[in-house]
């Protein structure tokens, strides 16, 4: 009874050593586990109709396989959370920085210009950008210098507080085609979703986006 109490005890052991921190197989978990089946395997083979010893090579190498892809899976889900954490890091330096996300509606607290930009995929005879209040009512129309395909950026200078909306077309082709506007904020704080690699920016005005979502550092820096 001892000597079977013994080997429960050894093989505790061993399972608890197939566990990783992360809830996953180890590789030298792997590696311990395919040895004690090899072990019981050889122990318990019919002596008259031994095995052959190709299906052991065999054996061996499916579990190198095995192994080093368990070993592989490993080191990408720590590489993807250094990453991660690495992509929260970096997005926290943008914390009072001026950024552009697509939205075409913003909301000032208190007196300050509207900026933003525009992007063009093909060349356009002009560019037109209006901005209108929370009412409806056109504030102002501006239109941009135009130098090709790129970006154009815009700015309506000192408004009220209050809620704004911005249009913007091009004339292409004397057919006016509706484009896609980039408003400028500043981010006030960083967030982390509910997915670790979703990252919000609390921007000023313009509400929550993604850090993906953000299009480029408004140009002018801080605000």
């Amino acid at each position: 009874m001892s000597a079977i109490s013994g080997l429960g005890a050894g093989n505790t052991t061993a399972n608890n050593n197939t566990i990783a921190p992360n809830g996953a197989t180890s590789a030298e978990g792997l590696s311990t586990m395919f040895l004690d089946l090899l072990v019981a395997q050889i122990s318990h083979q019919n002596p008259l109709d031994p095995m052959d010893g190709t299906q052991y090579v065999s054996q061996l190498a499916e579990f190198a396989n095995v192994e080093s892809l368990q070993s592989l899976k490993i080191d990408s889900g720590k590489n993807l959370e250094l990453q991660a954490s690495q992509q929260a890091l970096q997005a926290t330096a943008l914390i009072g920085k001026q950024v552009d996300v697509a939205a075409d509606t913003i909301l000032l607290e208190q007196a300050a210009p509207v900026k933003g930009a525009v992007n063009l995929g093909v060349e356009a005879q002009s560019v037109t950008v209006r901005l209108y209040n929370a009412q409806g009512q056109l504030m102002e129309q501006q239109e941009l210098p135009f130098t090709g395909v790129g970006t154009l950026r815009f700015a309506f200078e000192q408004q009220e507080a209050g809620g704004y909306y911005v249009q913007a077309d091009a004339n292409i082709n004397g057919k006016p085609q509706p484009l896609t506007t980039l408003l400028s904020g500043e981010v006030e704080r960083v967030s982390v979703g509910s997915n670790k690699d979703d990252i919000i920016l609390q921007v000023n005005g313009l509400g929550n986006h993604a850090l993906l979502d953000t299009n480029q550092l408004a140009f002018g820096g801080n605000s």
